[in-house]
């Protein structure tokens, strides 16, 4: 390691073992501020994640077919954002130490954005950002125990002259640009409000997430549910997004949208709420990981607790194209969640070899896959542990009982370890179907073109709690990109 950016005042430290230490350099009398020195495990063979740029990844998902069937790949660049606890540095560079204007929450809102820490800009510029430890997205202003950033409100009429009371602030979220890479190390956790994958007006893709821990976005409190329902804080921890006024209708009032989030791969991250554990009431979050839209996406060994409403896709009835939103879904951990794994409309999801457990709770007794219309579901060799009301699916709006048509929820089920019954299915009250098992068919309702080989169901209580979530097996402490460790 080579000390300051000096070329003529080089020392280099070389780790006789694991661990981590805090070093000096001092020349004609001035020492430098202490620079921490992490060491891996010099037995190991290499990092536990090894990220080339330009290499292929395989997800065994749909981002497999990304780019017209080439698939996946890390960016293909040299610029390398390595952003720690004791500041930053770009490439080959030095450290850099934060200050009062440039903060770390402000350098990895603008490196994931730009690929630079100092535009905030969402654009194209490849960049593989590597975050280590936490970086708080509202600045000190909500924490673990204070999240009352939220209870400031205003008082206004509305149209008809209705008192209301908005919010004084809004939610906190940060945009990814596309062909970015965010890697996790060292407990990576980003928390206190939301990231998003937005789609406006032009296409955004190319982006993988791995080994970050998503940790209570937004934060609001029971006082905000006292006031007017569009006051209530919303933010979700991660969200693909396409713009809403740039859309296409057809004669019978289905949206599509112009542009759509696509070509990501989102892997061994983990998403909660925090030390926020009302799940009963559940004033505090809106999704996890939703997504009105994304095309080629592989959601894998991710961890989804402490929470309420997980994943949604597509905003409303309107949404009906199944191509808007390909999603593969595989050895996901959900455990002490409700509902919303995934509740979907117009979609082609593939849902493989994910662990369902202590879904719902007393009062809020939820559920785990919702299929609504336009649902093209293939679920495959899960399994479903407890459920507190056993119910494991619920059919939400079909718009009719006709079976022939284009918006009619198709599922596959296929090698999971419970089938399908009265005692298990339940319908939504908007559902109109009078018999929701004819949404079940034999054959697979769309191709699946990328390769994967599921596992038998039964193993799968023991496999996924270790090997699903953050700085689990291969996605620990260390991560190499480019040959350099982090």
């Amino acid at each position: 390691m080579t000390l300051g950016s000096s070329t003529t005042n080089k020392e280099t430290v070389t780790g006789k073992a694991a661990g981590t230490a805090k070093i000096t350099a001092s020349v004609d009398g001035v020492t430098s501020a202490p620079y921490t020195v992490t060491v891996g495990d010099p037995s190991a063979a290499g990092a536990d994640l090894v990220v080339t740029p330009g290499a292929k990844v395989t997800t065994n998902g749909w981002a497999d077919l990304a780019n017209n069937g080439v698939g996946m790949s890390y960016p293909n660049t040299a610029n390398i954002i390595y952003i720690g606890d004791d500041g930053y540095k770009v490439g080959s560079g030095s450290l850099t130490a934060y200050t009062s204007t440039t903060t770390k929450r402000k350098v990895f809102t603008n490196a994931i954005a730009s690929g630079s820490t100092s535009n905030s800009s969402a654009n194209e510029t490849a960049a593989i950002i590597v975050l280590s430890g936490m970086v708080d997205l509202s600045d000190g202003k909500v924490s673990d125990d204070d999240h009352s950033y939220f209870d400031e409100f205003g008082t206004s009429t509305d149209k008809n002259g209705n008192t209301i009371y908005p919010r004084k602030h809004e939610d906190i979220v940060y945009e990814i640009g596309s062909n970015k890479a965010i890697i996790g190390v060292n407990s990576a956790k980003v928390a206190f409000g939301g990231l998003q994958i937005y789609a406006n007006k032009c296409e955004r893709g190319n982006i993988i997430i791995q080994n970050i821990d998503f940790w209570d976005a937004h934060g609001s409190t029971e006082e905000d549910t006292k006031h007017n329902a569009d006051s209530k804080a919303s933010a979700d921890s991660l969200i693909l997004e396409s713009n809403s006024s740039s859309t296409t209708t057809d004669s019978n009032g289905h949206i599509t949208y112009n542009y759509v989030p696509k070509n990501i791969w989102i892997d061994h991250c983990k998403f909660s709420d925090g030390t926020c554990d009302d799940l009963k009431r559940n004033f505090n979050h809106d999704g996890s990981l939703d997504m009105k839209a994304g095309q080629y996406v592989t959601v894998s060994y991710c961890e989804f607790t402490n929470h309420d409403k997980v994943t949604l896709l597509a905003p409303s009835e309107k949404y009906v194209a199944p191509q808007q939103r390909q999603i593969t879904f595989h050895h996901n951990y959900y455990h002490g969640a409700i509902q919303r794994m995934p509740r979907s409309r117009g979609c082609q999801v593939h849902i493989y070899n994910n662990y369902y457990n202590d879904i719902g709770v007393s009062g809020n007794g939820g559920y785990s896959l919702g299929p609504g219309i336009g649902s093209q579901f293939i679920v495959e060799n899960n399994y479903f542990g407890r459920h507190q009301t056993s119910t494991i699916l619920k059919y939400f709006d079909n718009s009719g009982d006709d079976p022939s048509a284009a918006t009619f929820s198709r599922l596959y089920y296929n090698g999971n370890n419970d089938t399908f019954s009265s005692t298990n299915m339940a319908k939504d009250k908007l559902e109109k179907a009078s018999d929701v098992t004819a949404h079940l068919t034999d054959t697979k309702p769309w191709t699946i073109s990328y390769t994967y080989e599921p596992e038998l169901n039964s193993g799968l209580p023991t496999l996924i709690p270790t090997a699903a979530g953050t700085d689990k097996l291969d996605y620990t402490q260390t991560v190499e990109v480019d040959g350099v460790l982090y």
